[in-house]
C-alpha cells in the first residue's frame, strides 16, 4: 500500500493513502487526511494510516506480514486453541518473528526472508526444534493468508528450516518409578496417588489435575478423560484434552485399589475438618472438600523435589508417560491400544516416538522365528 505526504502550509500536511482500484469500476481508491504537526510527526501519522487501512482491507491488499499474524492470532482465538498454546504463539511472534518480519509487505515476503530469519535464530543459539516451531507458526499464518486470498502462495513451503533429529525417548526404570512414588507418599499422601496413577495410565499432567470423582467409574473400572487444566495468567483454566478427544482409560485391580484407598483418605481428611467431599470434587485436591484442584505446575514442582531427594535428576514428570508407553509396548500390547490409552490422535505418533521399544520387540520376534525353524524336523541333527 502506498502513501503520500504533501505540505499545504507550515505545520499542515495532507496525507493520502492509495487503496488500490475499485473491483467494480476499476477506478483508483484513496483516502486523505489533514494533519497538523512537524514533518517527522506527519511521516509517523502516514505510517499509522497505511497500517490502519492495510489491516482493514478484507482482501489484505497492502497488508504487512505483521498484520496477517495479528489476524491469524484472532482466528486461533476464535477456534478456541488452548490458552497455553496461544500464550506460546504470542510470545514467539513478539520476540522473534515480528521484530524481523513484521513490517515486511506481505506481497514482498520471500523464502529468503524466512531462511535469513532461521539463520539468525540459529546464531542466537536456538535449537532446531525451537526454530521449526517458529516456522510452523509462520507457515500456518501464511496458509491462512492463502485461504483468505491475501497471498497467492505460501512461501514458507519453499523455506528451509533446520532438520530435527528424532531423539530416543529414555524412560525411567521400574525401580526408579517405584522409588519416586514411595518417597512421594512420605512427603505428601495427597499427591503420591497422582504420580502412581500417572505411571499406571500414562495420562497427562493436566488431565490428572482435572480428574473429578464423577469421572471415576468403579463398577466399570475405568476413567473418563475429557478435560485438562492449564495455567493461565489469571490462574487456572479448564479445556479439552490435547487432542480434543474424549477417551476411556481402563483400570486394573491395582488402579482400582489405589483410588479406593485415596477416596477413603479424602473422606477421612474431610471429616476431621468438619467438611463434606463434593460429589463432583477433584480427585487430587488441596481443599478438604475437593473444590479446588492442584495446579499442574505445583505438581511438577512436587515431583522435582522428590526426584532430587533421590538423586534421580534426569527423570522428569512427563517421563512417567514414557514409562507407561515403553512398558506396554515391550509387553506386547499393540500400538493402537497404547495410542488410545495415551490419548494420541494417531497411532503413527506412538510409532514415531516409541520406535525404539518396537525394535526390542523385533529382536524378540527374530528369536521366536529362529527357535521355530531350528526345531523343525529337517534342521534336527
Amino acid at each position: 500500500m502506498r502513501g503520500t505526504k504533501r505540505k499545504r502550509r507550515d505545520g499542515v500536511w495532507e496525507l493520502r493513502v492509495y487503496l488500490g482500484r475499485d473491483s467494480a469500476t476499476g477506478n483508483p481508491r484513496q483516502i486523505s487526511k489533514t494533519f497538523h504537526g512537524t514533518s517527522r510527526e506527519a511521516d509517523s501519522a502516514l505510517r499509522d494510516l497505511v497500517d490502519k487501512y492495510g489491516e482493514g482491507r478484507p482482501d489484505g491488499f497492502g497488508a504487512t506480514f505483521g498484520q496477517l499474524l495479528d489476524r491469524w492470532l484472532e482466528e486461533c482465538d476464535r477456534m478456541e486453541l488452548s490458552p497455553t498454546t496461544m500464550r506460546t504463539y504470542r510470545a514467539q511472534i513478539q520476540q522473534k518473528i515480528r521484530p524481523r518480519l513484521g513490517k515486511t509487505a506481505l506481497n514482498r515476503l520471500t523464502p529468503k526472508h524466512l531462511d535469513d530469519l532461521y539463520g539468525a535464530m540459529k546464531e542466537d543459539g536456538l535449537s532446531p526444534k525451537t526454530i521449526r516451531n517458529h516456522h510452523a507458526i509462520i507457515s500456518s499464518a501464511l496458509h491462512q493468508g492463502v485461504r483468505w486470498e491475501w497471498v497467492k502462495q505460501n512461501v514458507a513451503e519453499k523455506a528451509k528450516p533446520p532438520r530435527v533429529s528424532q531423539r530416543r525417548v529414555k524412560a525411567p526404570s521400574v525401580d526408579a518409578v517405584r522409588s519416586v512414588i514411595e518417597a512421594a507418599e512420605e512427603r505428601d499422601p495427597r499427591l503420591a496417588p497422582l504420580l502412581m496413577l500417572a505411571a499406571l495410565t500414562g495420562m497427562r499432567r493436566g488431565e490428572l489435575c482435572a480428574l473429578r470423582w464423577t469421572d471415576v467409574d468403579f463398577e466399570r473400572r475405568e476413567l473418563d478423560v475429557a478435560r485438562s487444566l492449564v495455567v493461565v495468567p489469571a490462574g487456572l483454566a479448564e479445556k479439552t484434552t490435547k487432542t480434543d478427544r474424549f477417551r476411556m482409560v481402563a483400570l486394573d485391580d491395582v488402579g482400582v485399589a489405589l483410588l479406593i484407598r485415596h477416596r477413603a483418605k479424602v473422606e477421612e481428611w474431610a471429616q476431621e475438618a468438619g467438611a463434606t467431599v463434593m460429589s463432583d470434587g477433584y480427585v487430587f485436591s488441596h481443599a478438604v472438600d475437593g473444590s479446588k484442584p492442584f495446579r499442574p505446575d505445583n505438581v511438577t514442582g512436587f515431583f522435582t523435589r522428590v526426584r532430587d531427594s533421590l538423586g534421580l535428576l534426569e527423570v522428569r514428570l512427563h517421563d512417567l508417560r514414557h514409562f507407561t508407553a515403553t512398558q506396554l509396548i515391550g509387553a506386547g500390547v499393540d500400538v493402537r491400544t497404547v495410542a488410545g490409552r495415551l490419548g494420541h490422535s494417531d497411532p503413527s505418533v506412538t510409532l514415531r516416538v516409541y520406535s525404539h521399544a518396537l525394535q526390542e520387540r523385533d529382536r524378540a520376534a527374530a528369536a521366536i522365528m529362529g527357535q521355530l525353524l531350528e526345531s523343525s524336523p529337517e534342521n534336527r541333527p
